[in-house]
């Protein structure tokens, strides 16, 4: 009976315990967890300078999600239900064509948003998203962020410049794609991934599927594996796999300016 009632007792004095302990591990972890999605939204351009008082106003609106590699986020028309940040991996936005093939208009990487013209469309979105790696989101979710708008004009004011921004970044590559060739493109491409003191011996990731960035560079794959083989020939770069080592960055820099005959 003493040991029964060892037990008990143990028992009471444990259960207080073991929840005080993981109440507090649950708040430590939620914590934890506010602190990386506050972080993550401050990767996004519209973000980036935002004091932390009107971060913490919009943390509740979001939202992660974990998008696994191939799958759809959301399909062109469909009902905005708000915009998103890519905390990790690469998601493409793209448009299918009549013929079922479709185009890669821009693929997203960490930092990025999309999405975010949606919210005043009231059409739905303009086009298709989907993940091209195992991809973690935050989603802005579209009510409780227009609210926030309505009643905070300066967030409405970092929109406004960041679809200033994509505006931009869009006319960028329609110039890209009518005025310079593959090669040239495949060569800007390669020096955006460049770090700000890159030497020859660099190695990059190309960041998607060689197919994606075909289509994001306005190309078939057969003429994006082609580039990559003339410029392993030309002692540009080597390749393995997805992974490019710059051997002459200024070689590289003539291609991106004049191209390739």
């Amino acid at each position: 009976m003493l040991i029964v009632r060892g037990q008990l007792q143990r028992s009471n004095i444990c259960a207080p315990l073991t929840t005080l302990i993981f109440g507090a591990r649950i708040s430590i972890m939620r914590d934890a967890e506010n602190k990386t999605v506050l972080s993550s939204m401050r990767t996004c351009p519209f973000f980036i300078d935002m004091d932390e008082e009107t971060l913490a106003l919009i943390r509740p609106a979001a939202k992660r999600i974990h998008q696994p590699r191939n799958t759809v986020i959301f399909h062109e028309g469909e009902a905005c239900h708000g915009f998103y940040i890519v905390e990790s991996g690469a998601v493409k936005i793209y448009k299918e064509g009549s013929d079922g093939k479709e185009h890669v208009v821009h693929v997203a990487l960490p930092g990025d948003c999309f999405g975010e013209a949606a919210l005043f469309l009231g059409k739905g979105y303009p086009a298709s998203a989907a993940a091209v790696q195992d991809s973690v989101l935050i989603l802005l979710r579209r009510d409780e962020f227009l609210q926030l708008l309505r009643d905070n004009p300066d967030v409405s004011f970092r929109l406004m410049a960041s679809m200033a921004t994509w505006a931009h970044r869009l006319v960028s590559s329609i110039e890209s794609l009518t005025l310079k060739d593959a090669s040239s493109r495949f060569a800007n491409y390669i020096i955006s991934k460049l770090p700000p003191d890159a030497a020859d011996g660099v190695t990059v990731d190309l960041g998607m599927p060689k197919q994606v960035l075909a289509s994001h560079l306005g190309m078939t794959g057969e003429t994006l594996s082609r580039l990559i083989a003339r410029f392993e020939a030309d002692e540009v770069v080597s390749a393995k796999g997805r992974k490019l080592t710059v051997l002459s960055i200024e070689d590289l820099n003539d291609i991106a300016e004049w191209g390739r005959s």
